[in-house]
């Protein structure tokens, strides 16, 4: 049996995180990125932004690599997935495999969940996260990621100091294993950054 808690994916970083990460996510994973900033040069990332197929071209894409899958860095977007700071920071369950982060505090992260989630529960798993303070669910709806299925939602969550963060949260059954691949960014950023989401999805790859 899958574990509801380790659903939120967005800024509260707790499984509130896994799927309610929304919370104080995006400004725990900057201020770990500043922290590492101040000892270390941290890596930037360059790739394509654009909510559909036609994302700008001015830049190269930057192409990214984890364990299952590959994609593409959107413009103006970094690579945090080494930073073990900002990792820690998204907490959760599951194994973080991605983590692109852009300069907005918005970040889009890809994870296993501990335990794979049936198909039949997955839209479950996606509306548990209105126990862990998500607000503005919408409905559960049908998204095909690199040809396999699955189920997607948007809601919102608050952060201690007020701030409303909107998430995308999707999950599909690959090999054997469940992918939570999560939006989580400021309210005022939702639509800017859910081009970016697009660029990443458009150059989903299994394998």
């Amino acid at each position: 049996m899958w574990d509801g808690s380790a659903i939120l994916e967005p800024v509260i970083l707790d499984r509130l995180s896994t799927r309610a990460r929304a919370t104080g996510a995006g400004c725990a994973v900057m201020a770990a990125i500043m922290l590492a900033a101040c000892g270390s040069p941290s890596s930037t990332v360059t790739p394509s932004s654009g909510i559909s197929a036609s994302a700008s071209a001015s830049a190269a894409p930057r192409p990214f690599t984890a364990a299952g899958f590959s994609t593409d860095i959107p413009d103006g977007w970094n690579d945090e997935t080494s930073n073990q700071s900002a990792v820690a920071a998204l907490s959760g369950n599951g194994t973080v495999l991605m983590l692109l982060v852009a300069p907005d505090a918005g970040h889009i992260d890809a994870r296993t969940t501990p335990q794979p989630v049936p198909d039949d529960q997955l839209a479950q798993y996606l509306q548990s996260v209105s126990q862990d303070g998500a607000t503005n669910l919408s409905e559960v709806t049908p998204v095909n990621v690199a040809g396999v299925s699955g189920v997607v939602i948007t809601y919102d969550l608050s952060s201690s100091t007020g701030t409303t963060f909107r998430n995308q949260d999707m999950v599909v059954n690959q090999g054997g294993d469940t992918y939570d691949i999560v939006l989580n960014t400021p309210e005022a950023d939702f639509t800017e950054d859910l081009q970016a989401l697009q660029v990443v999805l458009n150059a989903w790859r299994w394998g």
